[in-house]
């Protein structure tokens, strides 16, 4: 694995932790929201919401012209 790779797999990881964090103590929210709060990169945000949704750490349902992700089980 390159560097590259690593170091962006890394910055997806702790995305991945922030976004669990912030779900953990806010609760729900869609990914238009939380966009806002990780200074709008969508792109590692959706990289980072995938990969918690394959640990199966979050919940994903759609909502109007959108997604709400929550932490799963709450």
């Amino acid at each position: 694995m390159s560097n590259q790779q690593s170091d962006i797999k890394a910055q997806v990881g702790e995305t991945a932790g922030k976004v669990w964090q912030e779900l953990s103590s806010a609760g729900p929210q869609t990914l238009a929201q939380l966009k806002k709060k990780f200074n709008g990169d969508s792109e590692l945000l959706n990289l980072a919401v995938g990969w918690l949704a394959r640990e199966n750490k979050v919940d994903i349902t759609p909502e109007k012209k959108t997604l709400r992700v929550q932490v799963r089980g709450a």
